[in-house]
């Protein structure tokens, strides 16, 4: 995404009807809580929208902005930033417990557990490695609760990480620091590790311990949630930051869940529907610390990694990536991650025509296949153009492919086998039944056009640029 360019809202034909649908789900998934939330009235929406649009065109001229307009700035990120965007970074959650709470926490972290990403458990650390080597993920980090709390752990899977995948692969480590030593670090680095990111919000924004990881790390970053009551406590910070020798400020938005409800209730925020519910001060603070280094040109590169961002870009990664490995011929993934293919059903002299034609076309090989029974055919999205000329409906057919643990007997199903005999399962499953398009339609997919597609196909087609709107 070029400098000076950006998004706010799309899709506003379809703009109440899903209003309404994400104001039900924030509604199911709060119950009678809900009711204490301060959400802004029209005349406070119309009033913040005016804000943060004045904070985006005084930055569309001097950041960048990346992924459909959800990331400001994109100009400077640490190589583990780059490898989210790029869809190719593995989280690891080293254990579940931490020695710090942050009120803005949004899960409980009492339990310590196995290691597990994407609710995938490695009790092994060779066994994640070589799960990291097998999808060639360009970017992993170690998180937590607080990865520090179990050193030994930590250093057993970065140790492993670093030996199965070799330098190519940027290593990185979340902590809040309270436990960090010099010798810690030192251990850190011989591991292998690239960077390390602390979330000095759990300490009162103190540098203290993340002066002890400069020049002894490679890569020095700070990542914290923007809190709007800290904005200007974090403008004397951003220098202080720079002065300490901090490479990276990623800032973060304050998101509601059931954990940290209480806390972040009863602070006086205004909350902003969407896929979840977020703090709608917090993406302005957000954002006036993006400007407020700029204009004051400080040297500490400062990137605003907003929810939607997370939320889209991060869950359309793993679906793309599980889709490699689960997509048949005649399939294609979206740009959101989905496997789409296209289907024309009919009389049997139909279907026994469209086969002698796809059969007949170069380069179609795998491409389509004949469903079960010859009531029907299956085929990819690039053999549209033989078939465009077809008067019967042409149907569009979505799956979703996701990695799970341990062994299934469905027909559906690929494995990626492990060092130790372990497989992880790659399955696959359909998200809607087969949508009938008309010939427009079927053209908008084709190129793209996402303002003519029907919406009920757009959420599998296309990511939805933008930040959140306010309401």
């Amino acid at each position: 995404m070029g400098r000076g360019f950006f998004y706010i809202v799309t899709h506003m034909s379809d703009k109440s009807s899903l209003k309404e649908e994400l104001i039900e789900g924030n509604i199911r998934e709060y119950g009678y809580s809900y009711d204490s939330l301060t959400f802004p009235s029209a005349e406070q929406a119309e009033a913040f929208t005016a804000e943060r649009d004045g904070l985006l065109r005084w930055l569309s001229n001097r950041a960048e902005f990346g992924c459909k307009g959800t990331k400001v700035d994109c100009r400077d990120l640490s190589p583990g930033c780059r490898a989210c965007m790029d869809g190719s970074w593995s989280c690891l959650f080293i254990n579940g417990r931490c020695n710090c709470d942050c009120f803005y926490c949004p899960s409980p972290q009492d339990q310590t557990g196995a290691p597990q990403t994407n609710g995938i458990p490695f009790a092994s650390a060779d066994d994640y490695a070589d799960y990291l080597f097998a999808l060639n993920f360009s970017g992993a980090s170690l998180s937590g609760g607080e990865p520090l709390l179990t050193p030994e752990r930590t250093l057993e899977y970065l140790t492993a990480i670093r030996k199965r995948c070799g330098d190519g692969t940027h290593i990185w480590l979340y902590t809040n620091g309270t436990l960090l030593t010099a010798e810690t670090c030192r251990r850190l680095r011989d591991a292998g590790l690239d960077e390390i990111r602390f979330d000095i919000g759990a300490t009162r924004y103190n540098l203290k311990k993340l002066r002890v990881a400069v020049g002894i790390i490679p890569t020095v970053t700070v990542e914290i949630p923007a809190v709007p009551e800290d904005f200007a406590l974090m403008k004397e910070k951003l220098r202080e930051m720079a002065d300490a020798g901090v490479n990276h400020l990623n800032l973060h938005q304050l998101r509601l869940t059931p954990h940290n409800f209480k806390n972040l209730s009863n602070r006086g925020y205004t909350f902003v529907h969407g896929e979840k519910v977020t703090v709608l001060e917090s993406e302005l603070a957000a954002l006036r610390l993006v400007r407020h280094a700029l204009e004051n040109r400080i040297a500490l590169p400062v990137n605003y990694c907003s929810f939607p961002y997370k939320r889209r870009f991060q869950r359309a990664a793993n679906r793309k990536r599980a889709a490699l490995l689960a997509g048949s011929g005649h399939e294609e993934s979206t740009e959101s991650g989905y496997l789409r293919s296209l289907s024309v059903s009919g009389a049997p002299s139909l279907v026994a025509g469209l086969c002698t034609t796809l059969a007949a076309a170069p380069d179609s090989d795998g491409l389509w296949e004949m469903e079960p029974g010859g009531e029907g055919v299956i085929f990819s999205p690039r053999l549209w153009p033989l078939l465009r000329g077809v008067t019967e409906i042409v149907s569009v057919n979505y799956h979703e492919a996701a990695l799970v643990s341990g062994f299934s007997t469905s027909s559906s199903q690929r494995e990626i086998h492990l060092a130790s005999g372990r497989r992880i399962a790659v399955v696959r499953q359909p998200v809607s039944g087969p949508l009938e398009l008309g010939p427009e339609e079927v053209e908008a997919i084709m190129r793209g056009d996402e303002e003519s597609m029907p919406r009920e196909i757009r959420q599998y087609e296309r990511i939805e640029a933008g930040l959140a709107e306010y309401y």
